[in-house]
């Protein structure tokens, strides 16, 4: 048997494996640090600071309500025989709304007239009888009451047919129409609800702790979300004595709406202006981190397009939704990193790619600004 030649064949492949394994091991060995791979900087969008002016408001809810609602009702009692208008229509002062039917009565007028005329003959005939001497005084007296009495149910008779028709209070529109033609109407029922809306009336509930920042005849910004739209409003009335079961107060805010374009029963928003800062930094709140520490902002060090990113430790103060005011951490100058600075580390290289600058509105400040909305916290507990 070829046994030993077989077993050469076997130790020889065996030293070739051995061989080639050796030989990967000492091409792993020299890759260290001349084949590392250089990190390019990461992309980031940046914004240089400003001082700013910012009006720290808090926002309190209301309902838009018309300001004035009158009823309209028949001074008579009678079945309707005809309306002149339709729910939502705009009336004048004075409009016919309804007529009420008044047959009855002008044919108990008509026996008021009989009756008249009879007791005006009996005083002339009694008169007569007094001149020839067949006629008391006291007859004669009788006779004349009864003629006044008369005189009296007549004209009282005349006046409530007269006021057969209902008239609109006061110019408005028809908010709810509650009787039709057909119906009988009592006197003093309300038959149409007129509701004049050409000026808002917003009732705020603002809580105790809020209240002394609310002064009469002083301006606010009113939101209006179902139009998208901002308007100003004035408060014209702050009550004295707070809720005893919600303890806020009353502020009473009247809107223009001359275009009638707020209807009643809209949502508003009311912002109420707290303090009015001047040369503050005002930052996106979406650039801040939540840190170990607390809250933190990434600013990109130096002039230059590539840099390194910096860790700044903020202490902020008021703010809106959207911005908030930075007490101590950040400078006019800085360049905050507005987006691309999730997940980076202290120092690490960046490089913008878009800047922006702040207008400096220390001096001049946007009136848009001092309506913006309040921020999450204080819209929920102004709830």
């Amino acid at each position: 048997m070829n046994y030993l030649p077989q077993m050469t064949k076997i130790l020889l492949i065996s030293a070739l494996f051995a061989l080639a394994a050796a030989g990967c091991d000492s091409e792993a060995s020299p890759m260290g640090d001349d084949d590392e791979q250089t990190v390019d900087p990461s992309p980031v969008d940046t914004l240089v600071l400003a001082p700013q002016s910012f009006v720290d408001t808090f926002e309190v809810l209301g309902t838009a309500e018309p300001h004035h609602t009158v009823t309209a009702s028949s001074e008579m009692p009678g079945r309707i025989v005809a309306d002149y208008f339709d729910e939502g229509d705009a009336v004048s002062r004075g409009q016919r709304l309804f007529r009420i039917d008044t047959e009855v009565d002008e044919a108990g007028i008509d026996v008021m007239e009989t009756n008249l005329v009879a007791a005006e003959r009996e005083l002339e005939r009694l008169e007569r009888l007094q001149a020839e001497g067949l006629a008391t005084d006291q007859q004669v007296d009788a006779a004349r009451t009864d003629l006044e009495a008369a005189e009296k149910n007549l004209r009282q008779s005349r006046i409530s047919v007269g006021r057969n028709v209902v008239h609109s209070p006061r110019a408005g529109h028809v908010a709810v129409k509650l009787a039709e033609a057909g119906e009988f109407a009592n006197a003093g029922a309300p038959l149409a609800e007129i509701i004049d809306y050409s000026t808002i009336v917003i009732y705020a509930q603002v809580p105790e702790s809020k209240i002394r920042y609310v002064d009469s005849d002083a301006v606010v910004a009113v939101d209006i979300p179902a139009l998208n739209t901002t308007v100003d409003g004035q408060v014209q009335r702050v009550s004295l004595r707070a809720s005893s079961t919600t303890r806020t107060y009353t502020a009473e805010v009247h809107v223009d709406n001359q275009e009638l374009s707020i209807r009643p029963g809209m949502r508003a928003r009311i912002h109420f202006e707290r303090e009015r800062l001047e040369e503050v930094i005002i930052i996106p709140r979406d650039s801040i981190l939540e840190g170990f520490h607390g809250r933190e902002a990434m600013v990109v060090d130096g002039d230059a397009e590539v840099g390194p990113a910096q860790v700044r430790q903020l202490t902020t103060g008021a703010g809106t939704r959207d911005e908030v005011v930075v007490l101590d951490g950040l400078d006019p100058g800085d360049r905050l990193i507005l987006r691309g600075h999730r997940g980076l580390i202290g120092d690490a290289a960046v490089r913008i790619i878009d800047e922006e600058r702040q207008a400096d509105q220390s001096a001049d400040y946007d009136d848009d600004h001092d309506s913006g909305d309040a921020s999450g916290e204080e819209a929920e507990e102004s709830l």
